[in-house]
């Protein structure tokens, strides 16, 4: 338990160090469950003068429904400390690097669906992105491709059942602006996500697992230089038996504060 306050203090040093944000926080999935709420709060700062390097941190709560409901704000699920650090080095390309911290609770699975904190999971997790971007009058688009490694432990910081797991993923974006000053946009995503995990030392088939489809209306409040993002996302789990998960998202991205 000690590993992991250590953990959670570095991590919280690193937000307050690089006060940043990542535009646009799509919720994290959440798993098998019927409803979901996202929240999260970053701050975007530029590195240097030119203004292609920037550092990301945003921090965020996931919140998820009961199996017989429909609640989507019931029970607090899982907690997120997100940095990432983007280079945009060529006009059309960027790449980033990450690292990320995540604690998911987890409920009983029979009424009255209780928190098992025993069983809680934490998560590290490190990942890069590659982006394309383009665009094509009043739209902007790009591509981007991201692998990842995660590491899991329970609540002692020893192995989680499933203790790791490689995936990438594959997102296409799309940006509507809806006015010449850029402060209203509706923003879509596609996403789709392969992985391979670990369990008892064996790894599983690397193959496609989940779908992710988000709209968002984003509105910028220009004389606070921050942005409101209101969406929703839907996750599809599964092949032939698919579970569908509908998110509602909100977060606040603040712009170069220092």
């Amino acid at each position: 338990m000690k590993n992991m306050y250590k953990i959670v203090f570095i991590i919280l040093l690193t937000f307050i160090y690089y006060s940043n944000c990542f535009a646009q926080f799509t919720p994290p999935g959440l798993g098998d469950t019927n409803d979901a709420s996202w929240f999260a709060l970053g701050i975007k700062q530029k590195l240097n003068s030119s203004g292609n390097v920037v550092s990301s941190t945003h921090i965020g709560l996931g919140r998820i429904s009961n199996p017989d409901n429909y609640n989507l704000f019931q029970n607090p699920s899982i907690y997120v400390f997100n940095e990432e650090i983007s280079n945009h080095f060529k006009k059309h390309w960027k790449y980033s690097v990450a690292l990320s911290y995540r604690w998911q609770n987890q409920y009983n699975t029979s009424a009255p669906y209780e928190l098992d904190s025993e069983n809680a999971r934490q998560e590290i997790r490190a990942y890069g992105r590659l982006f394309y971007l383009n665009s094509l009058k009043n739209i902007d688009y790009s591509f981007s491709f991201r692998p990842e490694i995660r590491f899991f432990y329970n609540r002692n910081f020893d192995s989680y059942i499933e203790d790791r797991q490689f995936r990438t993923r594959f997102r296409g974006k799309m940006t509507l602006n809806l006015n010449n000053f850029k402060t209203h946009k509706l923003i879509t995503t596609a996403e789709f996500l392969l992985s391979a995990t670990r369990e008892d030392n064996n790894w599983n088939k690397f193959g496609y697992k989940e779908a992710r489809f988000s709209l968002y209306y984003a509105y910028t409040l220009a004389t606070l230089n921050t942005t409101f993002n209101f969406g929703y996302m839907n996750n599809l789990l599964g092949k032939s038996d698919l579970q569908v998960v509908h998110y509602l998202a909100f977060d606040i991205e603040i712009k170069n504060p220092f």
